[in-house]
């Protein structure tokens, strides 16, 4: 097994496209693509590869096709089997998605399915237990972001959610019909609270402030609010801090 950190300028997307590109890549699946930041780059560094995004959101979808020329485009909801005919592409590529899902283990069967065989998913996941944030609040700060780790309420599409699916990532492998080829360790740090809040934090902010005002999770709608004021306060006396850390795994179907 192998670790990697962050380093200047270099996103974890970089990390998953640096992944993908090291085997075959003729046809590549992003399984919630999201926005396309991954495909993005796909593309950039290999026009030749045949792209094709899934989501359960027409509107991202919608943004990706923009921004990729000849990129493919499938809205799909993961919880049922892929929209592929087995052994259909040389790699698959998905990042941020099996926590959502109630049944992850299906998931990892059916990419087994429509890998050609030596082709490898590259898969990658956020702990989301193991943020860090340096502010004074320090109680306050764990549930908060407790809250915001447990509690499946900032996406519709979100039937599930586990803040330790990063750390489950490679044994879920292990026990799928994929052989578990390495894993990285990729973690995202920033000191300057804006950079933090477009990355992550506002996430968290709405996430967490909708969880109070339904009464879920331990943090109060007023508490929401103090904890944002100690980040800005944490920010002006230069001591703000933040940090996450993604596990990605490159399987390979035998």
């Amino acid at each position: 097994m192998t670790g990697e950190c962050s380093d200047a300028g270099r996103s974890l997307h970089s990390l998953l496209v640096d992944l993908v590109l090291s085997g075959p890549a003729e046809i590549v699946v992003d399984l919630g693509a999201g926005r396309g930041d991954t495909l993005a780059e796909t593309a950039a560094r290999a026009p030749a590869s045949s792209l094709t995004a899934v989501d359960i959101d027409g509107r991202a979808l919608a943004v990706v096709a923009g921004r990729i020329p000849g990129v493919q485009v499938v809205e799909h909801d993961l919880v049922g089997p892929l929209p592929f005919q087995g052994e259909h592409c040389d790699c698959v590529v998905s990042h941020n998605v099996l926590e959502c899902l109630v049944d992850p283990p299906a998931l990892l069967r059916d990419i087994a399915r429509v890998l050609r065989p030596g082709g490898r998913a590259v898969l990658g996941h956020t702990d989301f237990e193991s943020i860090v944030v340096a502010v004074e609040g320090r109680a306050l700060t764990r549930r908060v972001l407790q809250t915001y780790a447990d509690l499946p309420v900032l996406y519709e599409h979100m039937a599930a959610a586990d803040p330790w699916m990063g750390r489950k990532l490679a044994g879920l492998v292990r026990r799928s019909p994929l052989s578990l080829e390495s894993v990285r360790t990729f973690t995202t740090v920033h000191t300057e609270l804006s950079e933090a809040r477009s990355a992550r934090l506002d996430e968290v902010m709405t996430a967490v402030r909708r969880s109070a005002e339904r009464g879920l999770g331990s943090v109060t709608v007023n508490e929401v609010d103090e904890w944002q004021e100690q980040l800005c306060t944490a920010q002006a006396a230069g001591e703000f801090f933040f940090a996450e850390t993604a596990f990605v795994v490159v399987a390979s179907k035998p």
